[in-house]
């Protein structure tokens, strides 16, 4: 038990100012919302179930075209710029 007080994953938050949590909770709704939107995505233009990405050992990416390289490549940037923002908000 933490003699502070604090448990569980909040302590880790508890220094942070609310825009940092928030942009970090930005970068990762953006990584994980837009990934499984690219992978279902993908899975439809393949002609398979959009579901076909989440089964254990499903690696889409060996068949991605260029267009979805690219919306990969925006959705990296966009959640390590975000997660960057979040990081460094307190001294913004």
């Amino acid at each position: 038990m933490d003699p502070t007080g604090s448990s569980g994953v909040g302590h880790i938050f508890d220094g942070m100012s609310r825009l940092g949590v928030l942009f970090l909770g930005l970068a990762a709704m953006t990584w994980l919302v837009g990934g499984n939107i690219l992978v279902a995505s993908h899975y439809r233009r393949l002609g398979k179930s959009p579901w076909s990405g989440f089964r254990p050992f499903a690696f889409p990416f060996k068949n991605f075209n260029a267009k979805e390289w690219a919306i990969l490549a925006v959705l990296l940037v966009s959640a390590f710029t975000l997660g960057a923002i979040g990081l460094v908000a307190d001294t913004i």
